[in-house]
């Protein structure tokens, strides 16, 4: 978050240098309002994710453990994520690609981006802030890099897509969930839809 201030610092700092040679107000208040703007977007943005980080969604118990109901697996669009709430802050992607679920962090190990933003493309997760990839089996990126997530077991009950809350190491395989053909919305599976 320091780089917002750093930035917010280098533009204000160019603001002032016009503002030395300009009396006009209208330029004091054209950079007032726009830092007024994106300082409130930010704030409300900030506030309305700090409510959802305390959110857990709807939890299941199944053979003595609780597993976290995620979406129905028509809810999630190929090569795109649903992000589930574990509370705490913490967050997780459940990807659908192929005909089959995975799920990691969606906090990009490069500089926290949102993962479950991203897309899956030439099968592995693509972060929308950078571009840095995360294979699906164990969360690593493809080698020659080292950056690696957390994964999470998940399983399927009817087309229910339920999600261990207990994160496993970063960069431990986890083996996909297979959608069976008879959940998928007819016409919507890998084969059919390239999107």
């Amino acid at each position: 978050m320091g780089v917002y201030v750093a930035y917010g610092l280098i533009v204000l700092h160019a603001a002032f240098g016009l503002l030395q040679t300009e009396t006009h107000p209208f330029y004091a208040i054209m950079i007032g309002g726009c830092f007024a703007l994106v300082a409130g977007l930010h704030l409300a943005a900030g506030r309305r994710e700090a409510r959802a980080d305390h959110a857990v969604g709807p939890t299941v118990t199944e053979a003595g453990k609780a597993w976290v109901e995620v979406a129905r697996v028509c809810d999630i669009a190929l090569n795109r994520a649903k992000i589930a709430q574990l509370g705490g802050g913490e967050r997780v992607a459940v990807f659908r690609y192929e005909d089959k679920l995975s799920a990691i962090s969606n906090v990009c190990a490069h500089q926290n981006g949102p993962l479950g933003e991203g897309r899956v493309i030439d099968g592995c997760i693509t972060c929308p802030w950078h571009g840095y990839q995360y294979r699906m089996a164990d969360g690593r990126s493809p080698p020659p890099f080292t950056e690696k997530v957390s994964n999470y077991r998940l399983r399927l009950r009817g087309d229910m897509i339920l999600l261990d809350p207990d994160g496993l190491p970063p960069g431990t395989p986890v083996d996909p969930v297979i959608i069976p053909p008879e959940i998928l919305p007819e016409g919507k599976g890998a084969r059919h839809d390239q999107t």
